[in-house]
């Protein structure tokens, strides 16, 4: 059997438990607060990272790992034993870890690298569903095409509880943010697979609409799967993911794997507190 790794950045949401969980590296993102440097998952937890913007109202600088980082993490997977890896970054939309790893020469590995254009915790799950097929003997070049194409079907709806940190970013118009708080709309944000880009699916007045909205969202998708795996996330909002996880409840028992988790800071610091949203993987 092929010694296959895969690797993920922290944007994918998964924490250290869960990487030691399902055997999968993970290379950290920096976020700078009050001009000091912390690698996300590792010094910095989620909490930490929203509580510090709610006090200070404004967006933190994130960067990528160096490429001396990365090749420290590549000797690394190589000295454990592995002879191929499967790297897999959020979408390139919002980082450029995708194009530092596709840049990176390293012979010791064979490597690809794969572009999720999806965030958080769907990443992740497309490195759970590398990890299942590489224990299940797939071959390295099977895994990778089935990985481009399964990513093809996976989503993440969330909604936001300001426009004001989107507008800052750039990801939507100011006078749309504007207009937004003003009527108190809230959108059901998707980060689409065909061009790993934000896209405002719905847009509704008042939070329970929104969690009335995504009640039909998920029955529109994962009625019709019958296996998937699927995640509830938070940024900074755990009530409204525990909402969240009782209204999807029949959706939640009828997964293959739940999993929850907190928005990644180097994502947060887009979209601010107040986020809650779900996504899901189809899988064979």
């Amino acid at each position: 059997m092929e010694k296959i790794a895969v690797l993920v950045d922290s944007g994918s949401d998964l924490d250290l438990e869960k990487t030691k969980e399902f055997g999968i590296y993970m290379m950290p993102f920096y976020v700078n607060l009050d001009g000091k440097f912390y690698r996300e998952q590792v010094d910095l937890k989620a909490d930490e990272f929203y509580n510090w913007i709610k006090k200070h109202e404004k967006l933190p600088k994130t960067s990528i790992p160096s490429p001396g980082e990365l090749i420290e993490k590549l000797d690394e997977i190589k000295n454990d034993g592995f002879e191929k890896l499967i790297i897999i970054t959020i979408s390139k939309n919002f980082t450029g870890f995708y194009n530092l790893c596709s840049q990176i020469e390293y012979d010791n590995l064979e490597i690809e690298v794969i572009d999720s254009k999806s965030v958080a915790l769907t990443t992740g799950l497309l490195a759970i569903y590398a990890k299942d097929l590489i224990k299940k003997g797939y071959e390295f070049k099977e895994i990778v095409d089935r990985l481009e194409d399964k990513k093809k079907e996976s989503k993440i709806f969330f909604t936001i509880d300001s426009f004001k940190y989107l507008v800052a970013g750039g990801r939507v118009p100011k006078a749309f943010g504007k207009v937004g708080e003003l009527l108190n709309i809230k959108p059901i944000i998707v980060c689409s697979p065909e061009d790993g880009k934000y896209h405002i699916e719905k847009t509704c007045r008042g939070e329970k609409k929104v969690l009335k909205e995504m009640e039909k969202i998920a029955s529109e998708y994962l009625g019709k799967f019958d296996k998937y795996y699927m995640i509830i996330s938070n940024g900074g909002y755990k009530k409204g993911s525990e909402i969240l996880e009782e209204k999807l409840k029949v959706f939640k028992e009828k997964s293959t794997l739940f999993l929850t988790s907190q928005i990644a800071p180097s994502l947060g610091a887009n979209t601010g507190p107040g986020l809650f949203g779900f996504g899901f993987l189809p899988i064979d």
